[in-house]
């Protein structure tokens, strides 16, 4: 059973997220931690009848080259190989979350990125259609950190992951026809949150897989399914408290919960949490200028998201609020802190009407 879900894993990400065809080259770019999941998808791409290139990070070679370079060149992806092949997926890392103790924060968003601007740029100009795959940031290490159980969170991003983008785009097509003429949203939930914002009518984007497939744009991530409006600077008013966990694998805390969180004059003034609250606190402090806004709202589309780590903000009826940097709702970054928190069994209105949260006849 476990093969089968691989195998229809690696055939959606392949020929229904990124349009992989017969006489085309995919790369595969993989840790070495991931490497049975980029086995299947070479195998996969093989036998679509195309050709595969794999591309190994090896973990302990990495290891070595940073402690032999300063800490400002955290090695990334090659700009080059983003015109290889017509399709690129990624498979992140590194898997030894503990030997990363000790860098700064700005390393680690290079890691994590990965594939900086030169290569975003590379892969434009050649039309490269990309996928980040979130099934490689399931490893033994993070779960332990999260205290979640290891092949439930794998089996999970699999049956998201495995969710077509048809689907989800028709999802969000039905649920978006309201948001896009609202003016003002409001959130309300019986633990307290109370929460009114304007939303600028008409931004609006659906994040539903398609987008690889769509220049300009030419990447997307695996699973996703999710709605982002883009709120009216300085009209953020209310308390908002979240009801699902704050991950943040690289922190001290990595499991933060209870953040509850005061907006005034569209910025936010106050927050606290029942655990992990320094850690926020940390990041926060080390932020830029625009770290107290509000800069995105998501409402989740994805039918196969119950509790994974990390991905709560694309399940069926969540809410979330981003809190700084939202570069994928059309706002440039700047403040170098973003936290998504997130809400579910929320009711919203709009312009007054209430709107079904998680669709018609679902909770």
């Amino acid at each position: 059973m476990r093969a089968r879900a691989e195998a229809t894993f690696a055939r959606t990400v392949l020929a229904s997220y990124l349009g992989l065809r017969a006489g085309e080259t995919a790369t595969i770019e993989s840790w070495s931690h991931a490497l049975p999941w980029a086995r299947t998808l070479v195998a996969e791409v093989r036998r679509i009848g195309a050709e595969a290139l794999l591309v190994v990070e090896d973990e302990e070679a990495f290891f070595r080259t940073v402690a032999d370079l300063p800490r400002s060149a955290m090695p990334v992806s090659p700009a080059a190989l983003a015109a290889i092949g017509d399709v690129h997926v990624y498979l992140g890392g590194p898997e030894a979350l503990a030997r990363l103790r000790g860098v700064g924060p700005e390393e680690v968003r290079a890691l994590v990125a990965r594939h900086d601007a030169a290569w975003r740029e590379s892969a434009r100009r050649a039309r490269t259609r990309f996928a980040r795959l979130a099934i490689a940031d399931a490893t033994p290490a993070a779960a332990e950190r999260f205290g979640a159980d290891l092949g439930s969170w794998a089996e999970e991003l699999l049956r998201a992951g495995s969710v077509a983008p048809t689907r989800l785009a028709a999802l969000g097509r039905s649920r978006s026809r309201p948001l896009a003429r609202a003016r003002r949203l409001r959130v309300r939930h019986a633990n307290g949150t109370d929460l009114a914002v304007e939303v600028v009518p008409g931004h609006l984007r659906i994040e539903d897989g398609t987008s690889a497939r769509r220049p300009p744009a030419f990447a997307t991530e695996v699973p996703t399914g999710r709605i982002a409006l883009l709120p009216r600077p300085g009209t953020a008013v209310g308390r908002w408290e979240s009801n699902r966990p704050l991950y943040d694998r690289f922190s001290d805390c990595p499991v933060q919960l209870g953040g509850v969180f005061r907006f005034v004059g569209g910025r936010m003034r106050e927050f606290s949490f029942d655990r992990g609250g320094e850690a926020f606190a940390s990041a926060y402090g080390a932020g830029g200028r625009g770290r107290d806004l509000l800069g995105a709202i998501y409402l989740g589309l994805n039918p196969a998201i119950r509790r994974a780590p990390e991905v709560g903000d694309l399940a069926t009826g969540a809410v979330s609020l981003v809190v700084g940097d939202a570069p994928d709702a059309r706002r440039g970054r700047g403040s170098a802190f973003s936290r998504t928190v997130t809400l579910t069994g929320a009711e919203i209105e709009l312009d007054g009407r209430p709107w079904p949260v998680g669709g018609r006849g679902t909770d």
